[in-house]
């Protein structure tokens, strides 16, 4: 057979204004595990859309929620001219039977143990409708991705990182999260033999760590890093707050080339971080944390998410006191979003404050209020997060933050980039500021 497999981006969105894009590792494993005999293609929409005319027997998309439209419009696309159409990802897993309106196949939970008898099934004409996979994927012993199968690609002069998978699942239980549930919370680490082999295999000496937590297993992820040392790599990953307890592990992080990481600090305030369970009993306040990231040079994308029942209006000057003390390199601001599949959903839902129970097929643009708050009125949450978008973005504000104590932005590359993405992630902020707030005649604000 001749199959495609594809990631789903949102096609409205200017590229240019994208500040950052990786190679991602999901397609390129799963092409990996594709029984010999097939031809197999990928397309990353991030770089290059679809295109529906090229000659194909089946299609497989990987789905996550914001894109739900996009790969539901792809495979409606492909089903009327004939195409099996297979859909997987975090989005079919807690919705199969939407998925399944637009598919002919869905696989829920993840892929490795069912793919194979999937493509076996589609080969012969026995496709079944659902391909459930009832335990976790044994990390041991997995295929290298066969990332020759996607174009090398740059984004101006920012080298696009190629995904590399060290770890999978989350051992918190965040109620806006669906890892847990999704990929179980039973933290498994690839044996590090086996991770630094398909590192040595790339090309390219950028890289980025796709885990959800990187480095939770502190032993294996210092091992890890130890053995990066000679490979000379440059990389960038996401994490937790937690990593600066260990300054070990940081500086083993250091002489392995990370170049920085994005953090979900999530919120300030204290009460909120206590209903946030991956932030609450740290050993280091923010600011230290800060302090120590920097003191080893890395440059810190800082996640902060507003709208938590626990969270009160003072958050926003909270939040940009401790972005421009610490000097952040780089912020993403979000409204609070109710995934399907996560137990903040559910409990929306069941108390009746969800105005949108199917709010990802309607078009709704990021940072869509979505749900009545708690902690402050609906006007309060809106227009402090305008404001302090408009504050940590302003032009005064991004050239206090640059001097900061990044030692990494002190080079060409480094004030390039830190430009690049400030700037970028700027207009692309302020562009959505301009998006209306589809529920705001709902609330009493």
């Amino acid at each position: 057979m001749k199959i495609k497999l594809i990631a789903p981006s949102d096609q409205r969105e200017n590229r240019l204004s994208i500040p950052f894009k990786l190679q991602r590792v999901n397609l390129p494993l799963l092409a990996a595990l594709t029984p010999p005999g097939h031809t197999i293609t990928i397309v990353e929409e991030a770089f290059v859309a679809d295109d529906i005319n090229q000659d194909v027997d089946m299609v497989g998309i990987t789905v996550m929620t914001e894109f739900a439209p996009r790969a539901y419009r792809i495979g409606d696309a492909y089903r009327r001219k004939g195409v099996k159409v297979v859909m997987g990802g975090i989005h079919p897993t807690v919705l199969p039977e939407e998925a399944l309106e637009h598919a002919d196949a869905v696989v829920v939970g993840e892929a490795e143990s069912v793919w194979p008898q999937l493509v076996a099934d589609a080969a012969s004409g026995r496709m079944q409708r659902i391909y459930r996979a009832d335990t976790m994927t044994n990390l041991e012993g997995l295929p290298k991705p066969l990332r020759d199968l996607l174009p090398g690609s740059r984004q101006g002069y920012i080298p696009v990182p190629i995904g590399v998978e060290t770890s999978r699942g989350c051992p918190y239980d965040c109620e806006f999260c669906c890892i847990g549930q999704t990929l179980g919370q039973q933290y498994r680490v690839r044996p590090v033999h086996e991770v630094i082999a398909e590192i040595e295999s790339i090309d390219s000496p950028h890289l980025f760590f796709v885990d959800d937590a990187l480095g939770l297993n502190r032993d294996a992820a210092k091992k890890l890093f130890t053995e990066m040392i000679p490979l000379r790599k440059r990389w960038l990953a996401q994490g937790t707050v937690s990593l600066a307890e260990d300054p070990e592990l940081l500086a083993l992080m250091k002489r392995a080339g990370c170049m920085g990481f994005l953090i979900g600090f999530e919120s300030v305030q204290k009460d909120t971080q206590d209903e946030v369970n991956k932030i609450k009993n740290l050993r280091v306040d923010f600011y230290e944390a800060m302090r120590r990231f920097h003191y080893e040079g890395f440059g810190i994308l800082g996640s902060f998410v507003f709208g938590f029942d626990h969270e009160n209006k003072e958050v926003f000057d909270q939040t940009l006191e401790f972005i421009m003390r610490s000097r952040m390199d780089c912020v993403q601001l979000r409204i609070l979003t109710p995934y399907p599949g996560t137990r903040l959903y559910k409990r929306l839902l069941s108390e009746g404050r969800l105005l949108a129970p199917d709010w990802w097929l309607h078009g709704y643009p990021p940072d869509t209020l979505l749900y009545q708050p708690l902690g402050m009125t609906s006007g309060e949450l809106t227009n402090g997060f305008y404001r302090l978008n408009r504050q940590a973005y302003s032009l005064g504000a991004m050239t206090q933050r640059f001097f900061g104590m990044s030692p990494w932005k002190r080079t060409l590359f480094g004030c390039l980039v830190y430009a690049g993405i400030n700037l970028s992630t700027r207009e692309r902020y302020f562009k959505g500021l301009r998006n209306p707030q589809p529920f705001a005649g709902a609330f009493n604000s």
